[in-house]
């Protein structure tokens, strides 16, 4: 479980930094919003690939059972599927940038960059949501993988028994 678990993290840490900084474009200006939101759309990729099993083991057995975490967690991440799909090539037909330097100038009605923000907002949200199902897995992992290890190299070792029986001095106050 660990160096397959380990990937996932990296890569979903990774895909939920880039989705932030992507969802703020002015904070890093426009040009590297559209690259930065194109990588995305690869590790978001990845990401699918990598999980590829448990969605199809999933859809298949969707309807089976009324309810359960992996149907909750199923809906969610269609939902963010759609949207996020929807977000990203909304914001890949009026992109400037990306666009032109393919050397493609597409005169797109404004109601595409209309889509794209209301998907954008949309697809946030379903973040949170999606965020909210993993928190257990994520705050695990990362204690596993992050913080113990960084806690570990700061303190102090511990001084091995070797099985005897160690006395500490004691003190003892005169009168």
């Amino acid at each position: 479980m660990s160096n397959k678990t380990k990937t996932n993290l990296i890569l979903d840490l990774s895909i939920f930094t880039a989705f932030l900084v992507v969802a703020s474009p002015g904070l890093t200006g426009m040009t590297i919003h559209e690259w930065l939101a194109l990588a995305l759309a690869a590790a978001v990729l990845t990401h699918l690939l990598f999980h590829w099993e448990w969605i199809i083991k999933v859809g298949k057995a969707f309807f089976k059972k009324f309810f359960h975490q992996s149907r909750l967690n199923f809906v969610v991440n269609l939902a963010f599927f759609i949207l996020m799909t929807t977000s990203m090539f909304s914001g890949l037909l009026i992109s400037k940038s990306i666009l032109s330097t393919l050397g493609i100038n597409l005169n797109v009605d404004r109601s595409w960059e209309t889509l794209h923000k209301l998907t954008s907002d949309w697809t946030l949200i379903a973040l949170g949501l999606h965020f909210a199902l993993h928190v257990k897995w994520l705050v695990f992992n990362l204690k596993r993988y992050l913080i113990t290890p960084v806690t570990q190299r700061f303190q102090r070792p511990q001084p091995q028994s070797s099985g005897q029986l160690v006395t500490q001095p004691v003190r003892i106050k005169k009168n």
